[in-house]
């Protein structure tokens, strides 16, 4: 059933990337990002372009078409990008594998465009490579800080690349931090920029989720811990308190059944099964979490992820039409300041609290530890275009939401 719903709708890796006809918004910045590349190629030294935009805005879709551009024009006489040496990065395994598909599927891009910073940074250096124009997707995934475990031995990939092109266009969305070895603000931004020329490229608008304005206030509100009474209004969207586990993921399986691209996902902080195992359980709810899968389709395309429950490592940067969330014991509810606060010593992934040299003050560290873990709930609420359902481990927390589910206006 499923595979027949994926084969009527067209559905597959590239479908959400891949997006010839811009928005007036977007062909606009296209445009403008174009002119900028052509005036720094004819300038000394080296020039930076930051895209910055919250999920959702599209900057994958207009990266995707500018470096189609770039590669298509590298064989016209008449155009800018004639003769240019290029290259398209991205740290975000999952990603990888739709870029290079489209690599692998189109006229004038090939798989080996697309690599992974680390093997970009490393092969330029071993064989003194440089390049024209660098395109990089999801800017603040790069490290920020030595790494000798996946064989980076700089301080900071952003730098590194800077340094090895004459133009850089690169994504940014502080609020898709979500790791101390991936740590970066507007400050250590502008540190690593200062030297060179660059160029903000803002994106303000919404592509992703077809909420009304009062849904997408919620939403951004909430994941920032503050709440409130949900929107009476919800125009076509679904925004949903659900007061079990099990019956989201019921849910969930029928939206599914309707029209695909239907999951559960989770933020860290669930303990494993008492057997070991690692799934995530509540209340009648119990299922693995994801794992990394070297087939080419990507986990929210696969039909066994109905049953698996998503993380940030699987479903940043990618659509879906309906989003169970499942919110960790590590967001509580602090009935004080009536609003859902971040427990570190409960979050499980240790591993997002890594140690950066860019972040030393304690006081900084302990918002970061907060921020991080709001952060991948903002990657995860955000990705559903038609509807958000939400289900706190937190007793207290999910009571709170209820209660406001309760009071909609």
């Amino acid at each position: 059933m499923y595979n027949q719903i994926m084969e009527k709708m067209g559905n597959d890796n590239l479908k959400p990337f891949d997006i010839d006809h811009l928005s007036t918004n977007q062909s606009g910045i296209l445009a403008d990002l174009q002119e900028y590349i052509s005036d720094g190629l004819k300038t000394p030294g080296h020039h930076v372009a930051v895209i910055e935009g919250a999920a959702g805005t599209g900057k994958s879709v207009l990266l995707t078409k500018l470096f189609k551009n770039i590669r298509q024009g590298m064989k016209d006489p008449d155009s800018p990008y004639q003769g240019l040496k290029t290259v398209f990065t991205v740290n975000h395994p999952e990603l990888l594998k739709v870029y290079q598909e489209m690599g692998a599927r189109y006229r004038d891009l090939y798989k080996k465009d697309y690599v992974r910073p680390t093997s970009l940074i490393n092969s330029a250096h071993k064989t003194d490579s440089h390049y024209d124009v660098v395109l990089i997707d999801e800017g603040h995934l790069l490290l920020s800080k030595r790494e000798p475990y996946i064989r980076f031995f700089q301080d900071n990939q952003l730098t590194e690349i800077i340094k090895l092109a004459k133009v850089v266009v690169v994504v940014f969305d502080f609020q898709q931090v979500i790791q101390g070895k991936m740590f970066w603000n507007e400050k250590l931004l502008n540190q690593v920029l200062t030297p060179y020329d660059h160029r903000i490229f803002p994106m303000n608008f919404q592509y992703r989720m077809e909420a009304n304005a009062s849904v997408s206030t919620w939403i951004d509100n909430f994941v920032t811990g503050k709440l409130s009474p949900l929107p009476a209004d919800q125009g076509d969207y679904d925004l949903r308190i659900f007061e079990r586990a099990d019956a989201l993921f019921a849910t969930i399986k029928a939206r599914n059944q309707e029209g695909g691209l239907a999951r559960v996902l989770a933020t860290t902080g669930f303990q494993r099964r008492a057997d070991g195992a690692h799934h995530v359980v509540l209340d009648g709810f119990d299922l693995p979490w994801d794992e990394f899968d070297a087939q080419v389709k990507t986990w929210p395309n696969r039909p066994e992820s109905i049953n698996q429950v998503g993380s940030i490592y699987t479903v940043q940067g990618f659509d879906l039409n309906y989003a169970g969330v499942l919110l960790s014991p590590a967001f509580e509810y602090d009935a004080k300041t009536d609003r859902m606060v971040v427990n570190p010593t409960k979050v499980t992934h240790k591993e997002i609290y890594k140690k950066n040299p860019n972040l030393t003050d304690a006081d900084a560290i302990a918002q970061a530890k907060t921020d991080f873990m709001y952060n991948a709930l903002n990657i995860l609420a955000k990705r559903g275009k038609k509807g958000l359902y939400l289900k706190a481990a937190d007793p207290d927390l999910n009571n709170r939401l209820l209660e406001l589910q309760a009071q909609a206006k």
